[in-house]
């Protein structure tokens, strides 16, 4: 079978020495190099260890959209070597490079007006939370803070010490734990409902297993260290907030310190 290799970096320097600041957790290399198009478009084979919940973070989905689009009805039913679509089968095709449509030719000569630079720009909606209540999950100073739209930092560094306690940060279900996603380092994955996830990396070691119930402020992991390779003792936390599988600041969702 015909794997086409697709160079994406994923989330965050980490082990692996990646660089973090250009997309939140690592190089997703090896992960986009699974991808194919037996199915018409993006699509992944399960490994060992792969949940349904982990796929999606790496691509940045919803986990219940990932299932519909493949037909799950069970996300724990995965197979080792099951292909996964990773786009909508129902999408319509572009049109090809250069092909103009008739409502293009329409179109084309209307030119949208300029902004006008003393605009205003448009502040972002709260998000709601639910019944969720957010905490830190270590107290650490925050090294690095969420820069993402599109392609940049998905979460928060949190620094501290290596082997603290790292809590969740709200209660929820482990469908997480691992270090198979590339660039995360020991990773959990936390579901609070079926709109919120939180995601911890660079763990030194996990403490909880997939399909375990935690409470908020629970210990689920002790901190490791962004880089394997970096020489000084200094821990860090990689800790993602997502919202339908997008990741969004943490920032403003969790209290003030």
């Amino acid at each position: 079978m015909l794997i086409l290799a697709v160079g994406v970096g994923f989330l965050a320097g980490c082990a692996s020495g990646t660089n973090f600041n250009r997309w939140g957790a690592g190089s997703s290399t090896e992960a986009a190099a699974q991808r194919g198009t037996e199915m018409g478009g993006a699509s992944q084979r399960v490994r060992a260890g792969d949940t349904l919940y982990s796929i999606a973070v790496a691509h940045d989905l919803d986990w219940r959209t990932l299932a519909q689009w493949n037909g799950i009805t069970d996300p724990r039913s995965l197979r080792v070597g099951q292909l996964l679509r990773l786009t909508n089968p129902r999408a319509p095709e572009a049109p090809a490079q250069g092909a103009l449509t008739a409502s293009d030719a329409r179109t084309s000569a209307k030119v949208a007006p300029a902004a006008s630079p003393n605009a205003p720009s448009a502040k972002p909606a709260p998000l709601p939370a639910g019944n969720l209540v957010w905490q830190w999950p270590v107290q650490g100073k925050v090294i690095s803070r969420f820069i993402d739209d599109n392609n940049l930092q998905k979460g928060l560094i949190l620094g501290g010490a290596i082997g603290e306690p790292v809590r969740a940060s709200a209660a929820g279900e482990v469908v997480y734990a691992g270090d198979g996603l590339p660039g995360y380092g020991n990773l959990l994955i936390i579901k609070h409902n079926a709109e919120w996830l939180t995601a911890y990396g660079y763990n030194q070691s996990l403490l909880v297993k997939e399909g375990q119930t935690v409470a908020a402020g629970q210990v689920v992991a002790t901190m490791g260290r962004r880089d394997d390779k970096a020489l000084d003792k200094t821990g860090s936390l990689l800790f993602q907030i997502r919202r339908y599988g997008k990741p969004v600041d943490p920032s403003p969702l969790l209290p003030p310190r």
